[in-house]
């Protein structure tokens, strides 16, 4: 097994504690893991400060002389590709003092979106088949060891261990031997009804990933699960790593615990992947096991759609600007399929409004229609008091023929913090579209043989 954020610690405490004099070449292969190469020691320690303090949170609860810290990239921090940082996704390790004795958790590596993060090109990567591919389920991820201080299973989250959580914004830690994270709390009690423990510990010295899924999805951000809800939330295992760093796909992990899993997709070349869920409003996005000749690092890519995020930001939040974006994508007929019948009429009018919106948009051809259409825009937004649309950017797209850009940025800044559950948004771009009337009509009558 060969965790980066172990090696790095377990080295640098040798060399700050123990005064171990390192040859040039392993100083440069741990370079490499800090994504910075070198041969100079004090460039590789100034290197180790500079990503444990600037890029990755270290959280620590003890137990006498003993502790266990849990590792992972800070929230709100932009994601760097370096080899150590794959790790850094809720590794657990334990401590004698300083010094770092085994890792107790080690999660898969983090995935990488296809086409964005570095490394993973769409060029280079589209045409690979994954060995497997697995739908996400959109909750809460979960890693599930055991914890040899409190002598049992237990779950960490990716930021935190069992016995901590946030309130308003700040750190709560209480005592290692209590469960006190209200994610934990939830799949502790679904893993004893499930009988999950009993299966667990056939493999002590192995680390088991999950995710929870509740009543709403995670990318809305609902409030905390409560542990009296324990039956609208559901548990599904994700993926193994043995005591050898082999990390086990999604089908393989549910064979060894036999517990559900997420739904499985056909393997085909990433690429064909990626078309299949950029448009889906139902699916957050694929995960795609890429084989890449060390069982301890393949290549995760996420899948990403473009649009599952709108779609249930109006499902669940009745987020009319995100109903504005899917309708001026063509998406409306599909968003209605999601949503209960009392918002399906109104993402419905929304939509004929809208069209009606390009429509009129797309007849200001005349340099007087053109100003007057911007002043209307400028107006309107100015008198919701949301952010201001830019006039000349406005003149530009209708001068080169880009109505429908005017009219998603025109809607989708008038609609920002409206709710569907009211008529407003469609009287919102109901009453823009008059006033817009007022300046293209005109000018057509004029520009009409007699």
């Amino acid at each position: 097994m060969v965790n980066r954020v172990f090696l790095v610690e377990e080295f640098v405490y040798r060399v700050e504690k123990e005064n171990y004099q390192p040859s040039e070449d392993e100083v440069k292969k741990l370079g490499e893991l800090l994504g910075q190469p070198t041969k100079k020691l004090s460039v590789l320690l100034d290197r180790y400060w500079q990503v444990f303090t600037k890029y990755i949170e270290k959280r620590c609860s003890s137990l006498g002389s003993q502790s266990i810290c849990i590792y992972s990239w800070k929230v709100n921090v932009p994601f760097r590709v370096f080899p150590l940082a794959l790790h850094a996704s809720g590794t657990v390790i334990l401590f004698e003092g300083d010094r770092p004795l085994e890792v107790l958790a080690y999660p898969f590596n983090k995935p990488l979106s296809y086409g964005k993060s570095p490394g993973v090109p769409e060029e280079e990567c589209g045409d690979v088949v994954p060995r497997e591919v697995s739908m996400r389920v959109d909750g809460w991820h979960l890693t599930a060891y055991y914890n040899p201080l409190i002598k049992r299973w237990v779950f960490a989250t990716r930021y935190v261990l069992h016995n901590m959580y946030f309130r308003k914004g700040k750190l709560v830690e209480e005592p290692l031997d209590s469960v006190a994270n209200p994610y934990v709390i939830v799949a502790d009690k679904i893993a004893e009804r499930d009988g999950l423990y009993e299966a667990l510990d056939k493999y002590k010295g192995w680390t088991f990933t999950f995710v929870l899924e509740g009543p709403e999805p995670a990318i809305t951000r609902p409030p905390h699960p409560l542990g009296s809800e324990v039956e609208k939330y559901k548990l599904y295992s994700l993926m193994a790593r043995g005591p050898d760093g082999k990390l086990y796909t999604w089908a393989e992990t549910a064979r060894l615990l036999g517990y559900r899993a997420p739904g499985t997709v056909e393997a085909k070349p990433v690429k064909s992947l990626y078309e299949d869920v950029k448009n889906r409003l139902d699916t957050r996005s694929y995960f795609a096991y890429v084989d890449s000749g060390d069982p301890e690092n393949p290549l995760i890519l996420e899948l990403e759609s473009q649009y599952y995020a709108e779609a249930m930001n109006v499902k669940y939040l009745y987020d009319a600007k995100s109903a504005a974006i899917l309708v001026s994508e063509g998406l409306g007929g599909r968003l209605a399929g999601l949503l209960e019948s009392t918002l399906v009429n109104r993402v419905l009018e929304l939509g004929s409004v809208y069209s009606e919106l390009e429509r009129v948009l797309s007849r200001a051809v005349e340099d007087a229609a053109i100003k007057c259409v911007s002043g209307v825009i400028v107006k309107a937004t100015r008198k919701r008091g949301v952010a201001e649309i830019n006039a000349n950017e406005v003149i530009k797209n209708l001068i080169e023929g880009n109505y429908k850009r005017v009219a998603k940025k025109a809607v989708a800044l008038l609609l920002s913090g409206l709710s569907l559950a009211t008529k407003e948004p469609t009287e919102v771009v109901s009453d823009l579209v008059k006033a817009l009337r007022e300046c293209v009509e005109p000018t057509l009558e004029r520009s009409s043989p007699s």
